[in-house]
Order: structure tokens, then sequence, then C-alpha cells
């Protein structure tokens, strides 16, 4: 089984989770539709062409990884800490978005030829502070990002690291393929509008 058929599983077997995040415009997926809609706009190309290009590839990969690994996650809180409660943990999206972003980081330092075993510390404690906050559904305070800023900014300064985040490389995509318009609103509609349209297929 090929990537491109990965992907087509996921997606029906979890299609009423997808379709009810991105119809509500979640705010636990915001600020990654642009992943979302270039790997599924990669999808529809794929399935026109029977190919993409080499970078393609790379983008449909390693965007499909991302919002796998981010949808299974919000999934398990849905499941797991909230009880299937969809709009309670709507309540906790800004909670849940700064524990998303953690886990990018700590798997982008994991995945350097570096020793990030102290590294890591800072970020892990500030983990424990995020998941207290999420056991008591409460968001966390706005600080906790400019907080998670002075962890991270550092600690790739001195790795001489980059900081990109995923999500901004795909939002450059996005509009590079002209997926987004103008606000975040068409990214949604973007989205969604891919959903229809493989609904139909």
């Amino acid at each position: 089984m090929d990537i491109y058929s990965d992907y087509a599983n996921w997606k029906f077997e979890n299609h009423d989770f997808i379709y009810q995040l991105i119809n509500t415009q979640s705010k636990t997926i915001s600020r990654f539709t642009s992943v979302i809609a270039v790997v599924d706009y990669l999808y529809e190309q794929y399935i026109k062409k029977s190919k993409l290009t080499s970078d393609e590839e790379v983008f449909f990969s390693v965007g499909f990884d991302y919002i796998h690994d981010n949808f299974y996650t919000i999934k398990t809180i849905l499941d797991y800490q909230f009880q299937g409660n969809y709009m309670e943990m709507e309540q906790c999206a800004k909670t849940i978005n700064l524990l998303l972003y953690i886990h990018e980081f700590q798997s982008e330092l994991l995945n350097q030829n570096i020793d990030v075993k102290n590294e890591l510390v800072p970020l892990d404690e500030l983990e424990e502070k995020v998941n207290s906050y999420l056991e008591r559904k409460e968001n966390v305070p706005d600080a906790f990002f400019p907080m998670l800023d002075d962890i991270v900014n550092p600690i790739f300064e001195r790795n001489d690291l980059e900081l990109n985040p995923l999500e901004s490389i795909y939002y450059e995509i996005a509009v590079e393929y002209g997926i987004y318009k103008n606000n975040e609103f068409d990214m949604y509609n973007a989205v969604f509008n891919l959903q229809k349209e493989k609904k139909k297929l």
C-alpha cells in the first residue's frame, strides 16, 4: 500500500472527526489549516495525474505525517480528556494549541543530529505545566506563549538551527498554489471545499 492509499484510508476512517473540525472552523486546527489544504490539494492532483513532482511528493509526505500526528493527538484528547465532548474541548483550544506547538519543537529537536537531552528539559517541564491545565480543562494564560518562545529561541540559536514552523512553510506553499486567498476564513473554505470534492469521489 502506498502513501496515497494510506492517506485515503486515513481520511475515510476519520471522516466524521475531520469534517467536524473543519466544518466548525475548530480553533484546535486553526494554525495548520494550510498544511491540511496543501496535502489535500496535492492528493487531488495525484488522483488526476497519477504522479507528483519530487518536491510535491516531499510536501505531501511531510504534511501528511504532520496532520496525522496532530489529529491523533487532538482525537486522543477529545476521547480521554473530554469524554467525546467536542464543544468542551473547543473551549480549551488555546491550551491544546500550545501543547501541539511544544510537541512540534520537541520532535524537531529529536530529529536533529545533536545531543538534545538537556535541551529538552525546559520543554518537557513546560509540557507538564500545560498538561496540568488540560487536566483541569482550563486555558493556559497568554504569558505561556512568550514563555515557549523564551525557551525555544535560545535552544535553536545555540545549536545553529533554523526556527521555521511547518505551518509557515505550508502557508507559503498554499499561497503559491493559489489555495489561500485573503484570510483565515478563506483557508477554512479552501479545506472545506476540498473535503466536499473528496466526498463526491
